[in-house]
């Protein structure tokens, strides 16, 4: 257990040293020296697989043996020695994993050496699925016939501040567009909850954050060039130049092409003020439409068994609504009012301690039950949110919805006491702790518009509960829900259609996503691996399907990353994922399959499950 805290906090640090991480009495996991060499060190693209290489190799004795060597390339992957055995990949939550045999992983050095290895598998008509940080908690990249990952192609190639864009390799990872923007006084327009996608998957599979006049992150691309396995080669691609299919390429699941070059819109840098409140679900449903409008971000976390909804909203520094319950109301300038922060609104009210009392105090009785003196005091205060939550979890039963329930009733009192007022950059705002490995599942559906939100936000949440609670299912906080604009790429969950034309509800559509989630215990506290099967079967037999059921009057479309159709229990989501889109979308991207993919070397089970196999091409 201790490994497995120490380990996680130091992955954190590497992976996103700006944010701050809670430190933990076993933090030198990670020795000074002797973990990366000066050479490997001057590439930033290999910190994350780094952290979770070491990972692995501390917890993982079934995956990292003394046979097998960790190669630093995204996501985990395994190599032996010798260049004749076979590569295994590991997604980032450890759900799904890939085993390739030798020669058919690749990892090109520049963009020549990319197009020469597309080209041949074009000629040879080998398999060459295109992988970015494996982070998608589906294995959406990985198929075992041939993969190919963009880790090394991960320049920033251009910052262009008049025309309000940066152009990048698509292996660049979030984080790193953050920080050459930085400089310039500039950032990206909106992030998902972490920043450590390669840009290529970011685009690929409709990555979002959270605002309701804000779409998913696809929109913000202004060209693109794709690297394709057919006589076109490598295409540059724009709106005005390639229309549809543009807009097809940008959100294409890497099915048309891989992505090479991406240039993205971005705005001016900006600090933002994050408040967090705690409401009753009533307050959270009468307050809805008004907070909608009144701030740039917003996300509710539902709390399973509690009547509390968290409740998280971002707005630049000095464009505060008077929404706020903090803040001084001064003029604005223009005839109305506005706040403003004073010293006095961002001090905390509680302490960490007092914060962090009742998750602590849970812990200790639970350990205690157990008889279990692995954790000493020093290394519990030592433990942030994310841990404390991650072994409260694994330190009962899992699946008890009793032991849930009185977790659930920990984080409510936690966040409780954590209501407050903060204020930092935007790039560090828009992330937050997702926890450990997990399940997760999460839809999109229509809610109406941004001036006119219907009630479906609600009432989709409020049946989820009631179904959850009433059948006693062991749902873990939380129920996340955010909110966007649509995109008019096709294959967009928050899709405006395939035909969008200029009208006020295809411009101003709005739409709600809403994830959900069942922790899994850290191999330590899983050596056998049984809970974390019991868990997953939980969670695709009775959440996931108690989630579809719901959702289908409400025209509900998975989050592509997050999109099972593998086991039996996935039986018909393919299908319906199939009618959500319609003919003439299926139809459009498997013509755009033909054109630039035509003997398939692209594809993967997910995509030929939900599109069909690689229509024959006239090539």
């Amino acid at each position: 257990m201790l490994a497995s805290i120490a380990v996680r906090n130091a992955t954190r640090r590497l992976c996103n040293p700006s944010k701050r991480y809670p430190s933990s009495s076993t933090r030198n996991v990670l020795p000074a020296s002797g973990v990366l060499s000066d050479q490997d060190a001057r590439k930033p693209y290999l910190l994350p697989a780094l952290c979770i290489a070491t990972t692995l190799a501390l917890t993982s004795s079934a995956v990292c043996n003394s046979k097998k060597k960790p190669a630093l390339a995204e996501g985990i992957v395994e190599e032996e020695g010798d260049e004749e055995e076979s590569t295994r990949i590991l997604n980032w939550s450890g759900t799904h994993s890939v085993e390739l045999q030798p020669n058919t992983y690749h990892e090109p050095e520049t963009i020549n050496e990319l197009k020469q290895l597309v080209s041949k598998a074009y000629q040879d008509g080998t398999h060459i699925r295109p992988v970015g940080s494996a982070l998608s908690p589906n294995g959406l990249a990985f198929d075992s016939r041939g993969m190919v990952s963009l880790s090394n192609l991960d320049k920033i190639i251009d910052i262009n501040k008049e025309n309000m864009t940066v152009t990048v390799e698509a292996g660049a990872r979030v984080s790193q567009v953050l920080d050459a923007l930085r400089p310039h006084g500039l950032t990206l327009p909106n992030l998902a909850s972490i920043a450590e996608q390669q840009i290529g998957g970011f685009v690929s599979v409709g990555a979002h954050g959270t605002g309701a006049a804000i779409p998913p992150c696809d929109e913000f691309v202004e060209e693109l060039t794709i690297v394709t396995p057919s006589r076109h080669g490598a295409i540059k691609m724009t709106e005005e130049s390639h229309g549809k299919l543009f807009k097809m390429a940008r959100l294409g699941l890497g099915g048309l092409g891989i992505l090479s070059e991406v240039t993205l819109k971005v705005i001016p840098a900006h600090n933002l003020v994050e408040q967090t409140i705690v409401m009753t679900r009533s307050e959270a449903k009468d307050k809805l439409s008004t907070l909608l409008k009144r701030h740039k971000h917003i996300r509710y976390m539902w709390i399973p068994y509690e009547d509390a909804v968290v409740v998280v909203t971002n707005d630049p520094e000095n464009d505060l609504p008077l929404a706020m319950s903090a803040g001084t109301i001064v003029d604005d300038g223009n005839g109305g009012k506005k706040k403003i922060m004073t010293v006095e609104d961002i001090q905390p009210k509680h302490t960490k301690d007092e914060q962090f009392a009742p998750l602590r105090a849970l812990l200790r009785k639970l350990l205690a039950n157990k008889r279990d003196n692995s954790l000493d005091d020093e290394t519990i205060n030592g433990m942030g949110f994310g841990d404390l939550r991650d072994v409260i979890l694994a330190s009962g039963n899992m699946l008890d919805p009793d032991h849930i329930k009185r977790v659930n009733k920990a984080e409510r009192e936690f966040w409780m006491k954590a209501q407050g007022v903060e204020i930092a950059p935007s790039d560090q705002k828009l992330q937050f702790d997702c926890g450990g490995q997990q399940w997760v599942y999460e839809v999109c559906f229509p809610v109406g518009t941004y001036g006119r939100p219907n009630h479906k936000s609600i009432d989709f949440v409020e049946e989820l509960l009631e179904e959850i609670e009433s059948s006693g299912l062991p749902a873990p906080s939380p129920i996340e829900q955010r909110w966007t604009s649509g995109s008019t790429s096709p294959l967009s969950p928050a899709s405006v259609g395939p035909r969008p034309h200029e009208s006020y509800d295809t411009k101003n559509a709005l739409f709600s996503w809403v994830g959900v989630i069942m922790y899994l215990p850290s191999e330590d506290m899983d050596p056998t691996g049984y809970r974390r099967e019991f868990i997953t079967q939980s969670f695709k037999e009775q959440y996931c399907k108690l989630v579809r059921k719901v959702g289908e009057k409400y025209g509900i479309m998975c989050h592509w990353a997050k999109l099972e159709v593998s086991s039996e229990a996935d039986a018909g989501v393919a299908e319906s994922v199939h009618d959500h889109y319609g003919q003439e979308v299926v139809d459009a991207f498997n013509a755009a399959r033909a054109m630039y993919d035509p003997k398939g070397v692209l594809s993967s089970p997910l995509i030929d499950k939900v599109f069909g196999s690689c229509p024959p091409s006239n090539e």
